[in-house]
């Protein structure tokens, strides 16, 4: 069948078992408050990477950080909320992207505090530019090169990823029942997926995430400073580093850094629909980049935060939940906004126990990472080529990825942003093998 917009929507894919399909409304209230709930409960999962990544790697002192991480909070639900509604439309969650976090602690690094907060009035400007490459239909041409190999080799890369993330966050107190309990979690959350029955089998995150709040409670380490540093009522501020107009070079930087960015939205939102069997329209993904480019680049500047993406992750939620109602997200969105306003309870969702976080992310990592597997075969062949081009990609990328930062100073600044995320430079090594140096001749027929 075909949508308004012009989706092509395929048969349900039998293998994924949803509860609700993309465009299925709630049953009952039941199911309204409990799958919204657990979309509320999976948002604290980018609460943690604005925290961890830019929040820490600024060292913004405790007034800031408290502003800070209430923007951040706002920004989870309205990003994710208009890309619901107006962008993707689809169940996906957005929060801050890996690429321009680590882009925003390179130019401190390099340049400094004043250099470093500069670069969110960058991406006002770079924001302006992917949207307009997304209104003219330009980013669309990504599709050309966008291969099964590419795909798989992208959401393998992620879950890889992934995973480092997640074994960093469950170890992050060491050797000890903290960590333990981490992997605990992670166990309880395949559990559910796979052998849970009912309600049980749907709502696996929700459970880990509250189970492991009541235990590190009762333990007595929760991090219940950052909750008290909070204030009471929280009004975003806008421009909250200044209205200063930034270096030309750290715009160039920041506009090729939104720009790669877009391409590992593209492939996020083309591995969701791939698992859905749903083909999303030229015009669809224009309204997507539109979205992205500004409110999830250009808005993301003035309120002083990271740029935001649609997350690959999802897949590994979807995986995990089996629900793809886009309803439920758009309530939970509606009342994270809502709930940004109270600054008590932005600091609850930044205080999530790291290890509870990592538990969640080795689940989706844990899923995405046969995801990748599957995808990349399902190429045209899977032969030598195909498997030396994503060994190869998959390798180089992960290991350049875990070089000492020294390394990278070795380039341009723009290179080494490229060089050091292993998402965008296995897309790049992918195509590039894939389309130019191992691209295979088209037989002549007689």
């Amino acid at each position: 069948m075909t949508t308004k917009e012009g989706e092509i929507m395929k048969k349900q894919p039998e293998s994924l078992h949803l509860i609700y399909g993309p465009e299925d409304k709630p049953k009952n209230w039941k199911d309204g408050i409990l799958y919204s709930l657990q979309w509320i409960m999976i948002m604290v999962y980018p609460v943690i990477w604005g925290y961890a990544i830019v929040g820490k790697g600024l060292n913004l002192d405790d007034a800031v950080l408290a502003e800070y991480m209430g923007r951040i909070v706002l920004m989870i639900g309205l990003s994710t909320l208009i890309q619901t509604i107006a962008g993707h439309k689809l169940s996906m969650i957005s929060g801050p992207n890996i690429i321009p976090s680590l882009a925003i602690v390179a130019a401190y690094e390099v340049g400094g505090e004043a250099y470093a907060l500069a670069s969110f009035n960058a991406f006002i400007i770079a924001g302006i530019v992917v949207a307009l490459l997304g209104v003219t239909g330009i980013l669309n041409t990504i599709g050309k090169v966008w291969t099964p190999l590419t795909q798989g080799s992208m959401i393998l890369m992620v879950g890889l990823a992934t995973s480092f993330s997640g074994m960093e966050l469950l170890a992050v107190y060491g050797v000890g029942w903290a960590y333990y309990v981490g992997i605990f979690l992670a166990l309880v959350c395949g559990f559910l997926s796979i052998k849970g029955k009912g309600i049980l089998a749907t709502i696996p995150v929700l459970i880990v995430i509250v189970l492991g709040y009541i235990i590190f409670m009762v333990q007595g380490t929760f991090n219940w400073e950052l909750v008290e540093t909070m204030p009471t009522i929280l009004i975003p501020k806008l421009f909250p580093f200044g209205m200063t107009m930034p270096p030309l070079d750290l715009i160039i930087t920041m506009i090729i850094v939104h720009f790669f960015s877009a391409i590992n939205v593209y492939g996020n939102v083309q591995g969701y629909v791939g698992l859905l069997d749903l083909t999303v329209s030229p015009k669809r993904k224009k309204k997507l980049f539109t979205v992205f480019g500004l409110i999830e680049g250009s808005l993301a500047g003035i309120l002083g935060v990271p740029g935001y993406a649609p997350y690959g992750e999802n897949l590994g939620f979807l995986l995990l939940t089996k629900v793809a109602s886009r309803y439920f997200i758009i309530i939970s969105s509606v009342i994270v906004v809502f709930l940004s306003f109270f600054g008590k309870i932005a600091g609850l969702m930044a205080a999530i126990p790291e290890p509870v976080a990592g538990a969640v992310l080795l689940g989706v990592a844990s899923t995405l990472i046969g995801i990748g597997i599957d995808s990349s075969k399902k190429s045209v062949k899977f032969e030598t080529r195909e498997i030396f081009i994503v060994g190869f990609s998959i390798f180089f990328a992960l290991g350049t990825s875990r070089l000492s930062t020294e390394f990278f100073k070795g380039f341009p600044r723009i290179v080494g942003t490229i060089m050091s995320n292993p998402v965008i430079l296995v897309i790049i090594l992918v195509i590039l093998l894939e389309q130019i140096i191992f691209r295979e001749r088209k037989k002549l027929v007689n």
